[in-house]
């Protein structure tokens, strides 16, 4: 079994590597690639150690906050997989010989459906970000609760949530989940940081609002299993 902070080291160089892959006129064709094939070796590991999952995916009951999960994995496997099939078909270096010529609409669908897996990424991140910070607590033996500290991150949180919400309309985020053609390009001369703390930020917002929805619902769960047990408990005494 591979250790948690192993497991999360390779997330975050997957979500690294997905950000990367974003900025395809500043790596050029075969560096974008090669940070693809990365990604996907990444993704294939993932599942690999998550494998125990799949087997209970249709065992148990199944709750909002466990639907919500589920039809989140899989879309994320859903676009991945076209990702996958897209990216050998329109490849010029690393799989050029499995490539199509003149794939125009397959280019199409790999370039919408990169925006599509972030959107994704970012919600499944959100969903598991409890488990990151319990496993971040136990890199940095933090043990206790510090009142001051948890204001001090939710500061940090809104403040990059907001800016996430300036990023999306800046990298016009939103068109491109609607397949709609943006004539906005990056200028990576004027500032290649600028790139990356944008997509950055955008999937911060989304994996905010998707944990703490993920908690509100998680919340108004067990207050309806508790009601539930307590009209249970009535119906027995009397």
């Amino acid at each position: 079994m591979m250790p948690l902070p192993v497991r999360l080291l390779l997330h975050l160089a997957a979500l690294g590597l997905l950000v990367a892959c974003l900025a395809y006129w500043w790596l050029g064709n075969l560096a974008h690639e090669i940070f693809g094939t990365l990604l996907f070796a990444l993704l294939i590991t993932h599942i690999a150690v998550n494998r125990r999952w799949y087997g209970a995916a249709l065992r148990g009951r199944y709750g909002v906050t466990r639907v919500f999960n589920t039809v989140t994995i899989a879309g994320l496997a859903v676009t991945m997989a076209t990702m996958l099939v897209t990216s050998v078909l329109i490849s010029r270096d690393v799989f050029a010989f499995a490539s199509l010529d003149g794939a125009f609409g397959v280019r199409e669908i790999h370039m919408f459906t990169a925006y599509w897996v972030v959107l994704i990424v970012s919600v499944h991140l959100g969903f598991r970000w409890r488990m990151v910070m319990t496993v971040l607590a136990k890199m940095f033996c933090i043990v206790k609760t510090n009142i001051w500290r948890s204001a001090l991150l939710r500061a940090m949180v809104a403040i990059i949530a907001v800016f996430g919400v300036r990023s999306c309309f800046e990298m016009t985020f939103g068109s491109k989940l609607m397949l709609t053609y943006t004539l906005d390009m990056w200028d990576f001369n004027g500032s290649t940081l600028g790139f990356f703390v944008n997509y950055a930020s955008i999937m911060a917002l989304v994996a905010t609002l998707a944990h703490y929805s993920a908690a509100f619902i998680h919340r108004r769960e067990r207050l309806s299993e508790a009601r539930a047990n307590t009209a249970d408990a009535g119906v027995r005494r009397s």
